[in-house]
């Protein structure tokens, strides 16, 4: 049975594809074409500061910040994961405080205030017509109601042991 995005898919431990080791995906979009999502756990190595730079965009967050890799399809494409604020008609609203957004003034806006709550994804998973629903048949993902807390996980790389654990065997 086809998850009804959005919605998370934790990869199954026999999942061996490098992209997706021990991933948490937040699946965005899924129908009959393909499917659109989100590596929740795999920070770069990048600062944000520098992303936005070499974008010639101004930043005025935490120093420490760093772009995530939301997936290895179009890695100069950025997508927002928001936490608060209104999101518009175009967004994807996940839950009561989340949404994502691909709007450039939107991050635009984001990146100039230093309290804003958000990631900046670079790339995504994209899946072709058919393909996640037979990575689904064969148990290559396990699909989990949105957790709010794992959206924006204060430990990335403990992240998939987490959801794993959280529903395991049901």
């Amino acid at each position: 049975m086809r998850p009804d995005a959005p919605c998370l898919l934790v990869a199954s431990p026999a999942l061996l594809d490098p992209n997706f080791l021990h991933a948490v995906v937040l699946l965005v979009e899924f129908d009959d074409e393909g499917a659109l999502g989100l590596v929740l756990n795999r920070p770069l190595p990048l600062a944000l500061e520098q992303v936005c730079e070499e974008g010639g965009m101004a930043y005025r967050g935490s120093s420490e910040a760093t772009a995530w890799r939301g997936g290895p399809v179009d890695p100069q494409r950025g997508i927002l994961l928001v936490q608060g604020g209104l999101p518009e008609d175009e967004d994807t609203v996940l839950d009561l405080t989340h949404f994502v957004s691909h709007r450039k003034d939107l991050l635009e806006a984001l990146l100039g205030d230093p309290q804003g709550r958000y990631r900046l994804f670079l790339g995504y998973a994209g899946w072709g017509a058919g393909q996640l629903d037979q990575e689904l048949a064969l148990g290559a993902w396990t699909p989990r109601p949105i957790v709010s807390e794992w959206l924006m996980h204060p430990d990335p790389s403990g992240l998939w042991q987490v959801a794993l654990g959280s529903g395991a065997g049901g």
